[in-house]
This record gives structure tokens, C-alpha cells and sequence, in this order.
């Protein structure tokens, strides 16, 4: 089904965390890639980039205050320092991103044999005329959500020093939640299920995951033996 779009009637704010403060050079290249095309295409673009910090939620919850209170973008789109795309996977995610709240691109784990981490993964029969799958969530590495997901979410605030005048909405979290250790990333996931959102997977949006070696295999592969363990 091919499906068009204005991506010009949108704009991004693209948010890295960079907790040890380092890009992978293939992620840099992606970036600057991406950077290239949206200038060609003339869409409004931002970046927010969090050098350092140890709790992850807590650089995940100040990235996405700096989305909603010193941008005006509409969509902010979450990529971790250590996965790369083609600009094929970037302009699948935007696209989609108009017609759903939450969408996600599955990025292996960095383990072998080959796996991918997918919450509540409804099957074959869950996949929309889009080709979309339904889900409740996944890894936080490749993801467009937009402004108005964030309003319709709620959650508790606190204070942070880096935002003493304003308090901040603790979207990401991590807990126990009926006997299980919840992560900020699928802690937001649920909270937006909650809400009435969930997450669509695109298959069709290829990733790479870095670290001792590259981790290049295809999530589309894997659909009919998804292996749903933590990354």
C-alpha cells in the first residue's frame, strides 16, 4: 500500500541520549544523512542531544521537556546513539508518524542467535492495511511520538536542578509493576496503552545496533519466531 505524505506540514525534533557521551560513527553518519535530506526537502528540524547522565529515565524525561517546552516541533523522533538507518527507514517513520500517535522501528538485540525485544506483540493478525503491527511496546531506539501523545499521557512531576523554575513530567519511570521490573522505555509504553496508544511497528523499517560488532539482522525475519526477551 503506498501512502503519501507532506512531510513539510510536520516538524521533528530529533532527541539522542548520549550517556557515556559517545555517537557510534554509523549513527553520526545516519544523522548527518538525515540532516541532509530533510534540509533538501525543506522540513522544520531540530536536534536535542543530553551529554552524560546515569539514570536513564531521568535523561529521557529532561530530553522530552526540552522537546515540549523549547521547541515547537510536533513530533519528536527518539534515536539511541548506537543504531543507524538508510533514509529509507527514517522517511517510513516520519510518514507514519502523521497518521499514528506512537511508531516504532524494532532494532535487534546485541546478542546472538538473533532476537528482538517486543512487548505484547499481537501477531500476524494485529498487522493494520498499512501494514503496521500492533504492540505495546518495544525498545526506545527508533520512535516518533507526537506532541499531542505527550498531552493525552499523564504523569507526576518533579523538580530537577537543571529545571528548578519548572517541573518536569516523569514520563519514563522504572518500577515493579505486578511483579515485574518495568524499564523507562516500557514503562512510557504502557502508561500511553493506558491512555489508548499504542505502539505500531513498522517491519518494513531496517536497523542496525552497534556495539562489539554490528547487529544487521532484519526484524521482518523474525515475525513468525519472535523471540521477546529483554535486550
Amino acid at each position: 500500500m503506498e501512502i503519501e505524505a507532506d512531510l513539510t506540514k510536520s516538524s521533528y525534533c530529533i532527541a539522542v541520549p548520549c550517556y557515556d557521551e559517545v555517537i557510534a560513527a554509523p549513527t553520526c553518519m545516519s544523522l548527518l544523512e538525515t540532516t541532509i535530506k530533510l534540509t533538501e526537502l525543506n522540513v522544520k528540524h531540530s536536534f536535542v542531544v543530553i551529554r552524560g547522565g546515569a539514570l536513564i529515565h531521568q535523561v529521557r524525561n529532561e530530553i522530552t521537556h526540552k522537546f515540549l517546552h523549547e521547541t515547537d516541533c510536533d513530533t519528536m523522533i527518539c534515536i539511541d546513539s548506537d543504531v543507524s538507518w538508510e533514509w529509507e527507514a527514517m522517511q517510513r517513520l516520519l510518514v507514519f508518524s502523521q497518521l499514528h500517535p506512537i511508531v516504532a522501528g524494532v532494532y535487534p538485540m546485541r546478542k546472538d542467535p538473533p532476537g528482538f525485544f517486543v512487548n505484547g506483540y499481537g501477531g500476524l493478525e494485529s498487522m493494520n492495511e498499512q501494514g503496521l503491527l500492533t504492540s505495546r511496546g518495544t525498545g526506545m531506539g527508533f520512535v516518533a511520538i507526537t506532541r499531542k501523545a505527550f498531552e493525552q499521557i499523564p504523569a507526576p512531576t518533579y523538580f530537577s536542578p537543571q529545571y528548578p523554575e519548572k517541573p518536569m513530567k516523569a514520563y519514563f519511570q522504572c518500577g515493579i509493576v505486578d511483579n515485574r521490573s518495568l524499564g523507562e522505555d516500557i514503562w512510557f509504553f504502557e502508561e500511553a496503552n493506558k491512555a489508548g496508544i499504542p505502539t505500531m511497528l513498522d517491519p518494513g523499517i531496517e536497523l542496525l545496533h552497534h556495539g562489539k560488532k554490528t547487529y544487521d539482522y532484519k526484524f521482518r525475519d523474525s515475525l513468525s519466531n519472535l523471540n521477546s526477551d529483554r535486550r
